[in-house]
């Protein structure tokens, strides 16, 4: 499996790469090519091009929750479809999968849903939509794991939309979160069931560890230490005063927009 950052908070310096706050990456697992989430705006299209990387290859969507600085993007790239239709090239038909609750109405969900502006029914006639809350499998070693459960008490921050994908590799499972409001420590946890696996190998994505006190940083990173886990990239919305706390109990690496990494599947 190979992944790009198409969209981070952060980007190299002397990079012509657009950061913003938003996340979107690009990944290939054989003939699957997955966008997972959209960014807060275009800027992970004219990323992706500068990139040298062909969005109309995208064979799966996957919306990790219902924010803007996710699914902002969703509309550039229904409208950029659209444009290629025009054109005369063809191409398959895209599949977005998330949570039922992410085109839900702000007025009657739980929280605030950023995606109010996102019509299900209109999203419907362009893309083949996989709404689910169960785990379901997007290519031979991607996993999307559907609603995360929540063993302790609810939080303010609780995104009952969200979700994740997991990727089995031959060093064990890739984590790959969008914002982890429910949790990192309950999304790893689903991930080892729902794979029947405990190796962790790799976490990344945003932690939701912005603004948070030092007790419940300390918190996650003696859990990411006793869980063993080998690779740690903590973006987005995870800012530097947790990375330098989580770095006592685990080697923190850079994400950076434009950024690529690998990893080799279990076979």
């Amino acid at each position: 499996m190979e992944l790009s950052v198409l969209v981070d908070n952060n980007s190299k310096s002397g990079s012509c790469l657009i950061a913003e706050h938003g996340l979107s990456f690009f990944i290939e697992d054989y003939d699957t090519k997955l966008l997972f989430d959209c960014g807060s705006s275009d800027a992970f299209i004219k990323n992706a091009y500068n990139m040298q990387i062909d969005l109309a290859t995208v064979t799966d969507i996957v919306l990790s929750h219902s924010h803007l600085d996710h699914i902002g993007g969703l509309l550039r790239l229904q409208s950029l479809y659209q444009k290629f239709q025009n054109i005369g090239i063809d191409f398959p038909g895209k599949k977005i999968i998330a949570h039922p609750d992410v085109f839900k109405p702000a007025e009657s969900n739980i929280l605030d849903n950023e995606a109010f502006h996102l019509s299900k029914e209109e999203m419907d006639k362009f893309f083949t939509l996989e709404l689910t809350t169960k785990p379901m499998p997007i290519s031979h070693n991607i996993i999307y794991l559907g609603e995360i459960p929540q063993p302790n008490k609810v939080t303010a921050d609780y995104s009952p939309d969200e979700s994740a994908i997991v990727f089995k590799s031959k060093d064990g499972l890739v984590i790959i979160s969008g914002c982890s409001h429910s949790g990192i420590d309950n999304i790893i946890e689903h991930a080892k069931y729902v794979m029947g696996m405990n190796r962790i190998n790799t976490v990344i994505g945003g932690l939701y560890l912005i603004n948070k006190d030092e007790e419940e940083i300390n918190r996650i990173g003696e859990y990411l230490r006793d869980q063993c886990v080998q690779r740690i990239f903590p973006c987005h919305c995870t800012d530097l005063e947790a990375k330098i706390i989580l770095s006592k109990y685990v080697k923190i690496e850079d994400v950076a927009t434009g950024a690529k990494y690998s990893w080799q599947d279990a076979k």
